[in-house]
């Protein structure tokens, strides 16, 4: 299974199943910015698919990664502890960027979580997550994450992810999330607090 390489930049923990295509590859906005949206998926789906088995990434012109999740295969096995998830979160920051990663403050770990997707047999399959998550204290005050599924498998990396506490919802874009997605093009509805308004 082949790693993650934009701008000539391998991350070793971040794959891309064999077999998967890009399928979307757009400029879209986050946080005021332009950034890059890439969606891979089974060469099966030649086409975008929400809801499939899908790698998106997001990431700035210089290969700067925002954004990594990955929902492609069932998973079984337990979540890490807190003291596995932030060690495996450490090795990840030391692959994608050591030097913001000295802005980070650890907070904790947050378990709970699931991700699903639709397989090719037209069966919901759901992911336990886990989340090892950062505050940053220098940038705005952004928020951070490594999510890791079963067995410490790196199924999310997210950085510079803003909180609007007014409405008590994520600020930031959620083009990682295909309902999101759904919502923006007006193919469904608002998702609740506290994921961001479409």
């Amino acid at each position: 299974m082949p790693a993650l390489t934009l701008n000539q930049h391998t991350f070793p923990d971040l794959m891309i199943p064999d077999g998967y295509q890009i399928v979307v590859e757009k400029l879209v906005p986050r946080n005021g910015k332009q950034v890059h949206l890439r969606r891979y998926q089974p060469a099966s789906l030649p086409k975008e698919a929400l809801n499939r088995e899908h790698v998106t990434v997001i990431y700035g012109d210089n290969g700067y990664l925002y954004s990594y999740n990955a929902l492609t295969q069932p998973l079984a096995g337990k979540l890490p502890s807190e003291d596995q998830a932030f060690a495996k979160a450490e090795q990840v920051w030391q692959e994608v960027d050591p030097a913001y990663r000295e802005q980070l403050e650890e907070l904790r770990s947050l378990t709970g979580q699931t991700r699903t997707y639709v397989n090719a047999q037209g069966q919901t399959v759901t992911i336990p997550l886990e989340w090892a998550k950062y505050a940053n204290t220098v940038d705005e005050g952004s928020y951070e994450w490594v999510g890791l599924g079963p067995n410490g498998v790196v199924l999310e990396f997210e950085r510079q992810s803003f909180w609007d506490f007014s409405a008590n919802r994520q600020k930031t874009e959620m083009w990682n999330g295909d309902d999101w997605i759904l919502a923006r093009r007006g193919l469904g509805p608002q998702l609740p607090a506290p994921l961001p308004v479409a």
